[in-house]
């Protein structure tokens, strides 16, 4: 079981700071935003990304995640949803080209604030039948993500998802803890059956009072689900999400460091406990 987490925590960070962070915090890796800010918006710089994986003191491979603040595969808009496709494409080979286990992509949402209708899940398979063209040619994993059960959004609930990944034997699944802990507790077992076998990243973080992908330490409901994992022998990726701007107070770089040594002790801890228990 590898713990990492979100480049996107350290969003004013330069690249060379963001790739020393892992060995800093005791992480064993790293998932990288396209939209990490110093890349994205640096032109996109492969020169420079390649030259900070090679430096890192990373124990495990990176995992990335494709971007998704402003695109949207399903959308209503062809020319929308082709340049997201794209994206999509090109941040798969952006993580074959670094040597990343797992490239998490969304599933875009219907346009309108709308139920989904048979034609927006009528998009998602076209999205998906395009990507399925590399996913023979690249060892790095294509996951899909569980959205939050927001009103357009489209796989929210296990069924969707399992029904998805029966579909597509290429297609794994990287289970977002705080999209589906507001459907319930038993909502977020029912994701861990149902991916069974197909997933290969999880992203952990907090929930509650309104919010998400705040501190795992602050939500309660965080340990039993850790415990359900270790019983169910999870040994793939961990993945920290934290948003910090859910965070009580602005943190400096170094304060953030602090933080995430914290919340993978808190981890890290829960998987102990198996390993003692066991040795008893």
């Amino acid at each position: 079981m590898d713990i990492s987490f979100s480049s996107m925590f350290f969003h004013d960070a330069t690249l060379e700071a963001i790739f020393r962070s892992p060995e800093q915090s005791g992480a064993d890796s790293l998932e990288f935003w396209l939209e990490t800010p110093d890349f994205w918006l640096k032109g996109l710089c492969m020169d420079e990304l390649k030259r900070q994986v090679k430096a890192s003191q990373t124990r495990s491979p990176l995992s990335v995640h494709a971007p998704v603040l402003d695109l949207n595969p399903c959308s209503i808009n062809p020319d929308v949803r082709e340049v997201s496709i794209r994206w999509i494409e090109r941040s798969v080979e952006l993580a074959e080209q670094i040597g990343a286990s797992v490239c998490t992509i969304h599933p875009g949402r219907r346009t309108a604030k709308r139920p989904p209708s048979i034609t927006d899940y009528q998009r998602l398979g076209t999205m998906l039948d395009r990507i399925e063209r590399i996913a023979d040619e690249v060892r790095v994993k294509i996951a899909i993500e569980n959205m939050e059960p927001a009103v357009n959004a489209l796989l929210t609930t296990p069924n969707e998802i399992i029904k998805v990944l029966d579909e597509r034997s290429w297609l794994y699944f990287t289970f977002d803890y705080a999209h589906a802990v507001g459907s319930g507790p038993k909502a977020v077992s029912s994701f861990l059956d149902g991916g069974a076998g197909k997933i290969v990243n999880i992203h952990i973080s907090g929930a509650g009072n309104g919010q998400m992908h705040g501190l795992v330490s602050s939500d309660e409901n965080v340990i039993p689900f850790l415990r359900e994992l270790r019983e169910n022998r999870y040994d793939r990726q961990i993945t920290l999400e934290i948003n910090d701007l859910v965070l009580p107070s602005a943190l400096s770089y170094q304060e953030k460091i602090t933080l995430l040594k914290q919340e993978i002790a808190v981890i890290r801890k829960a998987f102990k406990e198996e390993e003692l228990t066991g040795a008893i």
